[in-house]
């Protein structure tokens, strides 16, 4: 066997033998590109009526999660509603919103 055909079997074998090591690394970087980073966030509205006040806080809820690249999941929801005396009422809402790493 010529010195240059031994070479090139020898290439060949390390080049298999390597093959299925590089297919696991690219299958987790996948994985790893899929997993998402969720998490719930919490906003405060008020308004002169509990209506106003309750678009206000679930909007903000959305605005919130949607301005640091998130996607919310599902709709915002309203937590509580308190009368602020002579400034009308405040009411908290939530939001559930995931984001896929970049």
């Amino acid at each position: 066997m010529s010195k240059l055909r031994a070479c090139i079997l020898a290439v060949a074998a390390v080049a298999c033998a390597s093959a299925p090591s590089a297919v696991m690394a690219q299958a987790t970087t996948v994985a790893h590109a899929k997993s998402k980073d969720c998490r719930g966030f919490r906003a405060v509205g008020s308004g002169l009526t509990e209506s106003i006040a309750s678009l206000m806080a679930t909007q903000g809820a959305i605005n919130l999660a949607e301005n640091r690249g998130y996607t919310v999941q599902g709709d915002a929801k309203l937590v509580s509603c308190t009368s602020g005396g002579i400034f009308g009422m405040e009411c908290a809402a939530t939001s559930y919103a995931c984001r896929l790493p970049q």
